[in-house]
């Protein structure tokens, strides 16, 4: 009798949070795009980074950037920037392979694209090669991207990061 109970206690259950996943509110209901400008936008920074070209970046950031990598945090588009080019400092053969970026118009008006990765190089002091597999979020505001914010396993990369320091 207990594992009958126990089994019709999880059906419940489970019935109760599909029902709940399903149904949307107007906090969050909005259109998904895979080819509109803003993911366009985004994969394109992703290759300027990867020739160390921060044109697009520079129009798109807002000045008061806030960016969040894993517990990092970076504040402002010129901090942004720079640590950019101490990567490039670091590591060589930087690649950015296996791209996929969509953006979410959200119906209260927030719009943010996710970007899915595999960020890949070489670290210059000891030959040793990284590949990461990245997912960042870009918060919009009247076009420019005011929170960025990044998860990826950052153990190795945060280990050459710190034996190359200070690298100017």
């Amino acid at each position: 009798i207990f594992y009958k109970m126990k089994k019709i206690m999880l059906i419940i259950l489970a019935s109760f949070m599909f029902v709940a996943c399903e149904q949307p509110t107007a906090d969050n209901a909005g259109v998904l795009k895979r080819t509109d400008e803003l993911s366009t936008k985004v994969k394109q920074m992703a290759e300027d980074y990867v020739s160390k070209n921060f044109e697009i970046a520079n129009e798109t950031y807002s000045d008061t950037v806030q960016a969040r990598f894993n517990s990092t945090e970076v504040q402002g588009k010129e901090n942004l920037i720079a640590g950019w080019h101490v990567e490039h400092k670091v590591f060589s053969d930087i690649s950015i392979d296996d791209q996929y970026a969509h953006t979410n118009y959200f119906s209260g008006g927030n719009i943010w694209t996710n970007h899915w990765f595999t960020w890949s190089a070489t670290a210059n002091e000891t030959g040793e090669k990284l590949q990461i597999r990245a997912h960042f979020d870009y918060k919009w505001e009247d076009g420019k991207i005011v929170i960025a914010q990044a998860f990826f396993s950052d153990r190795d990369y945060s280990r050459i990061m710190e034996a190359a320091a200070p690298v100017e």
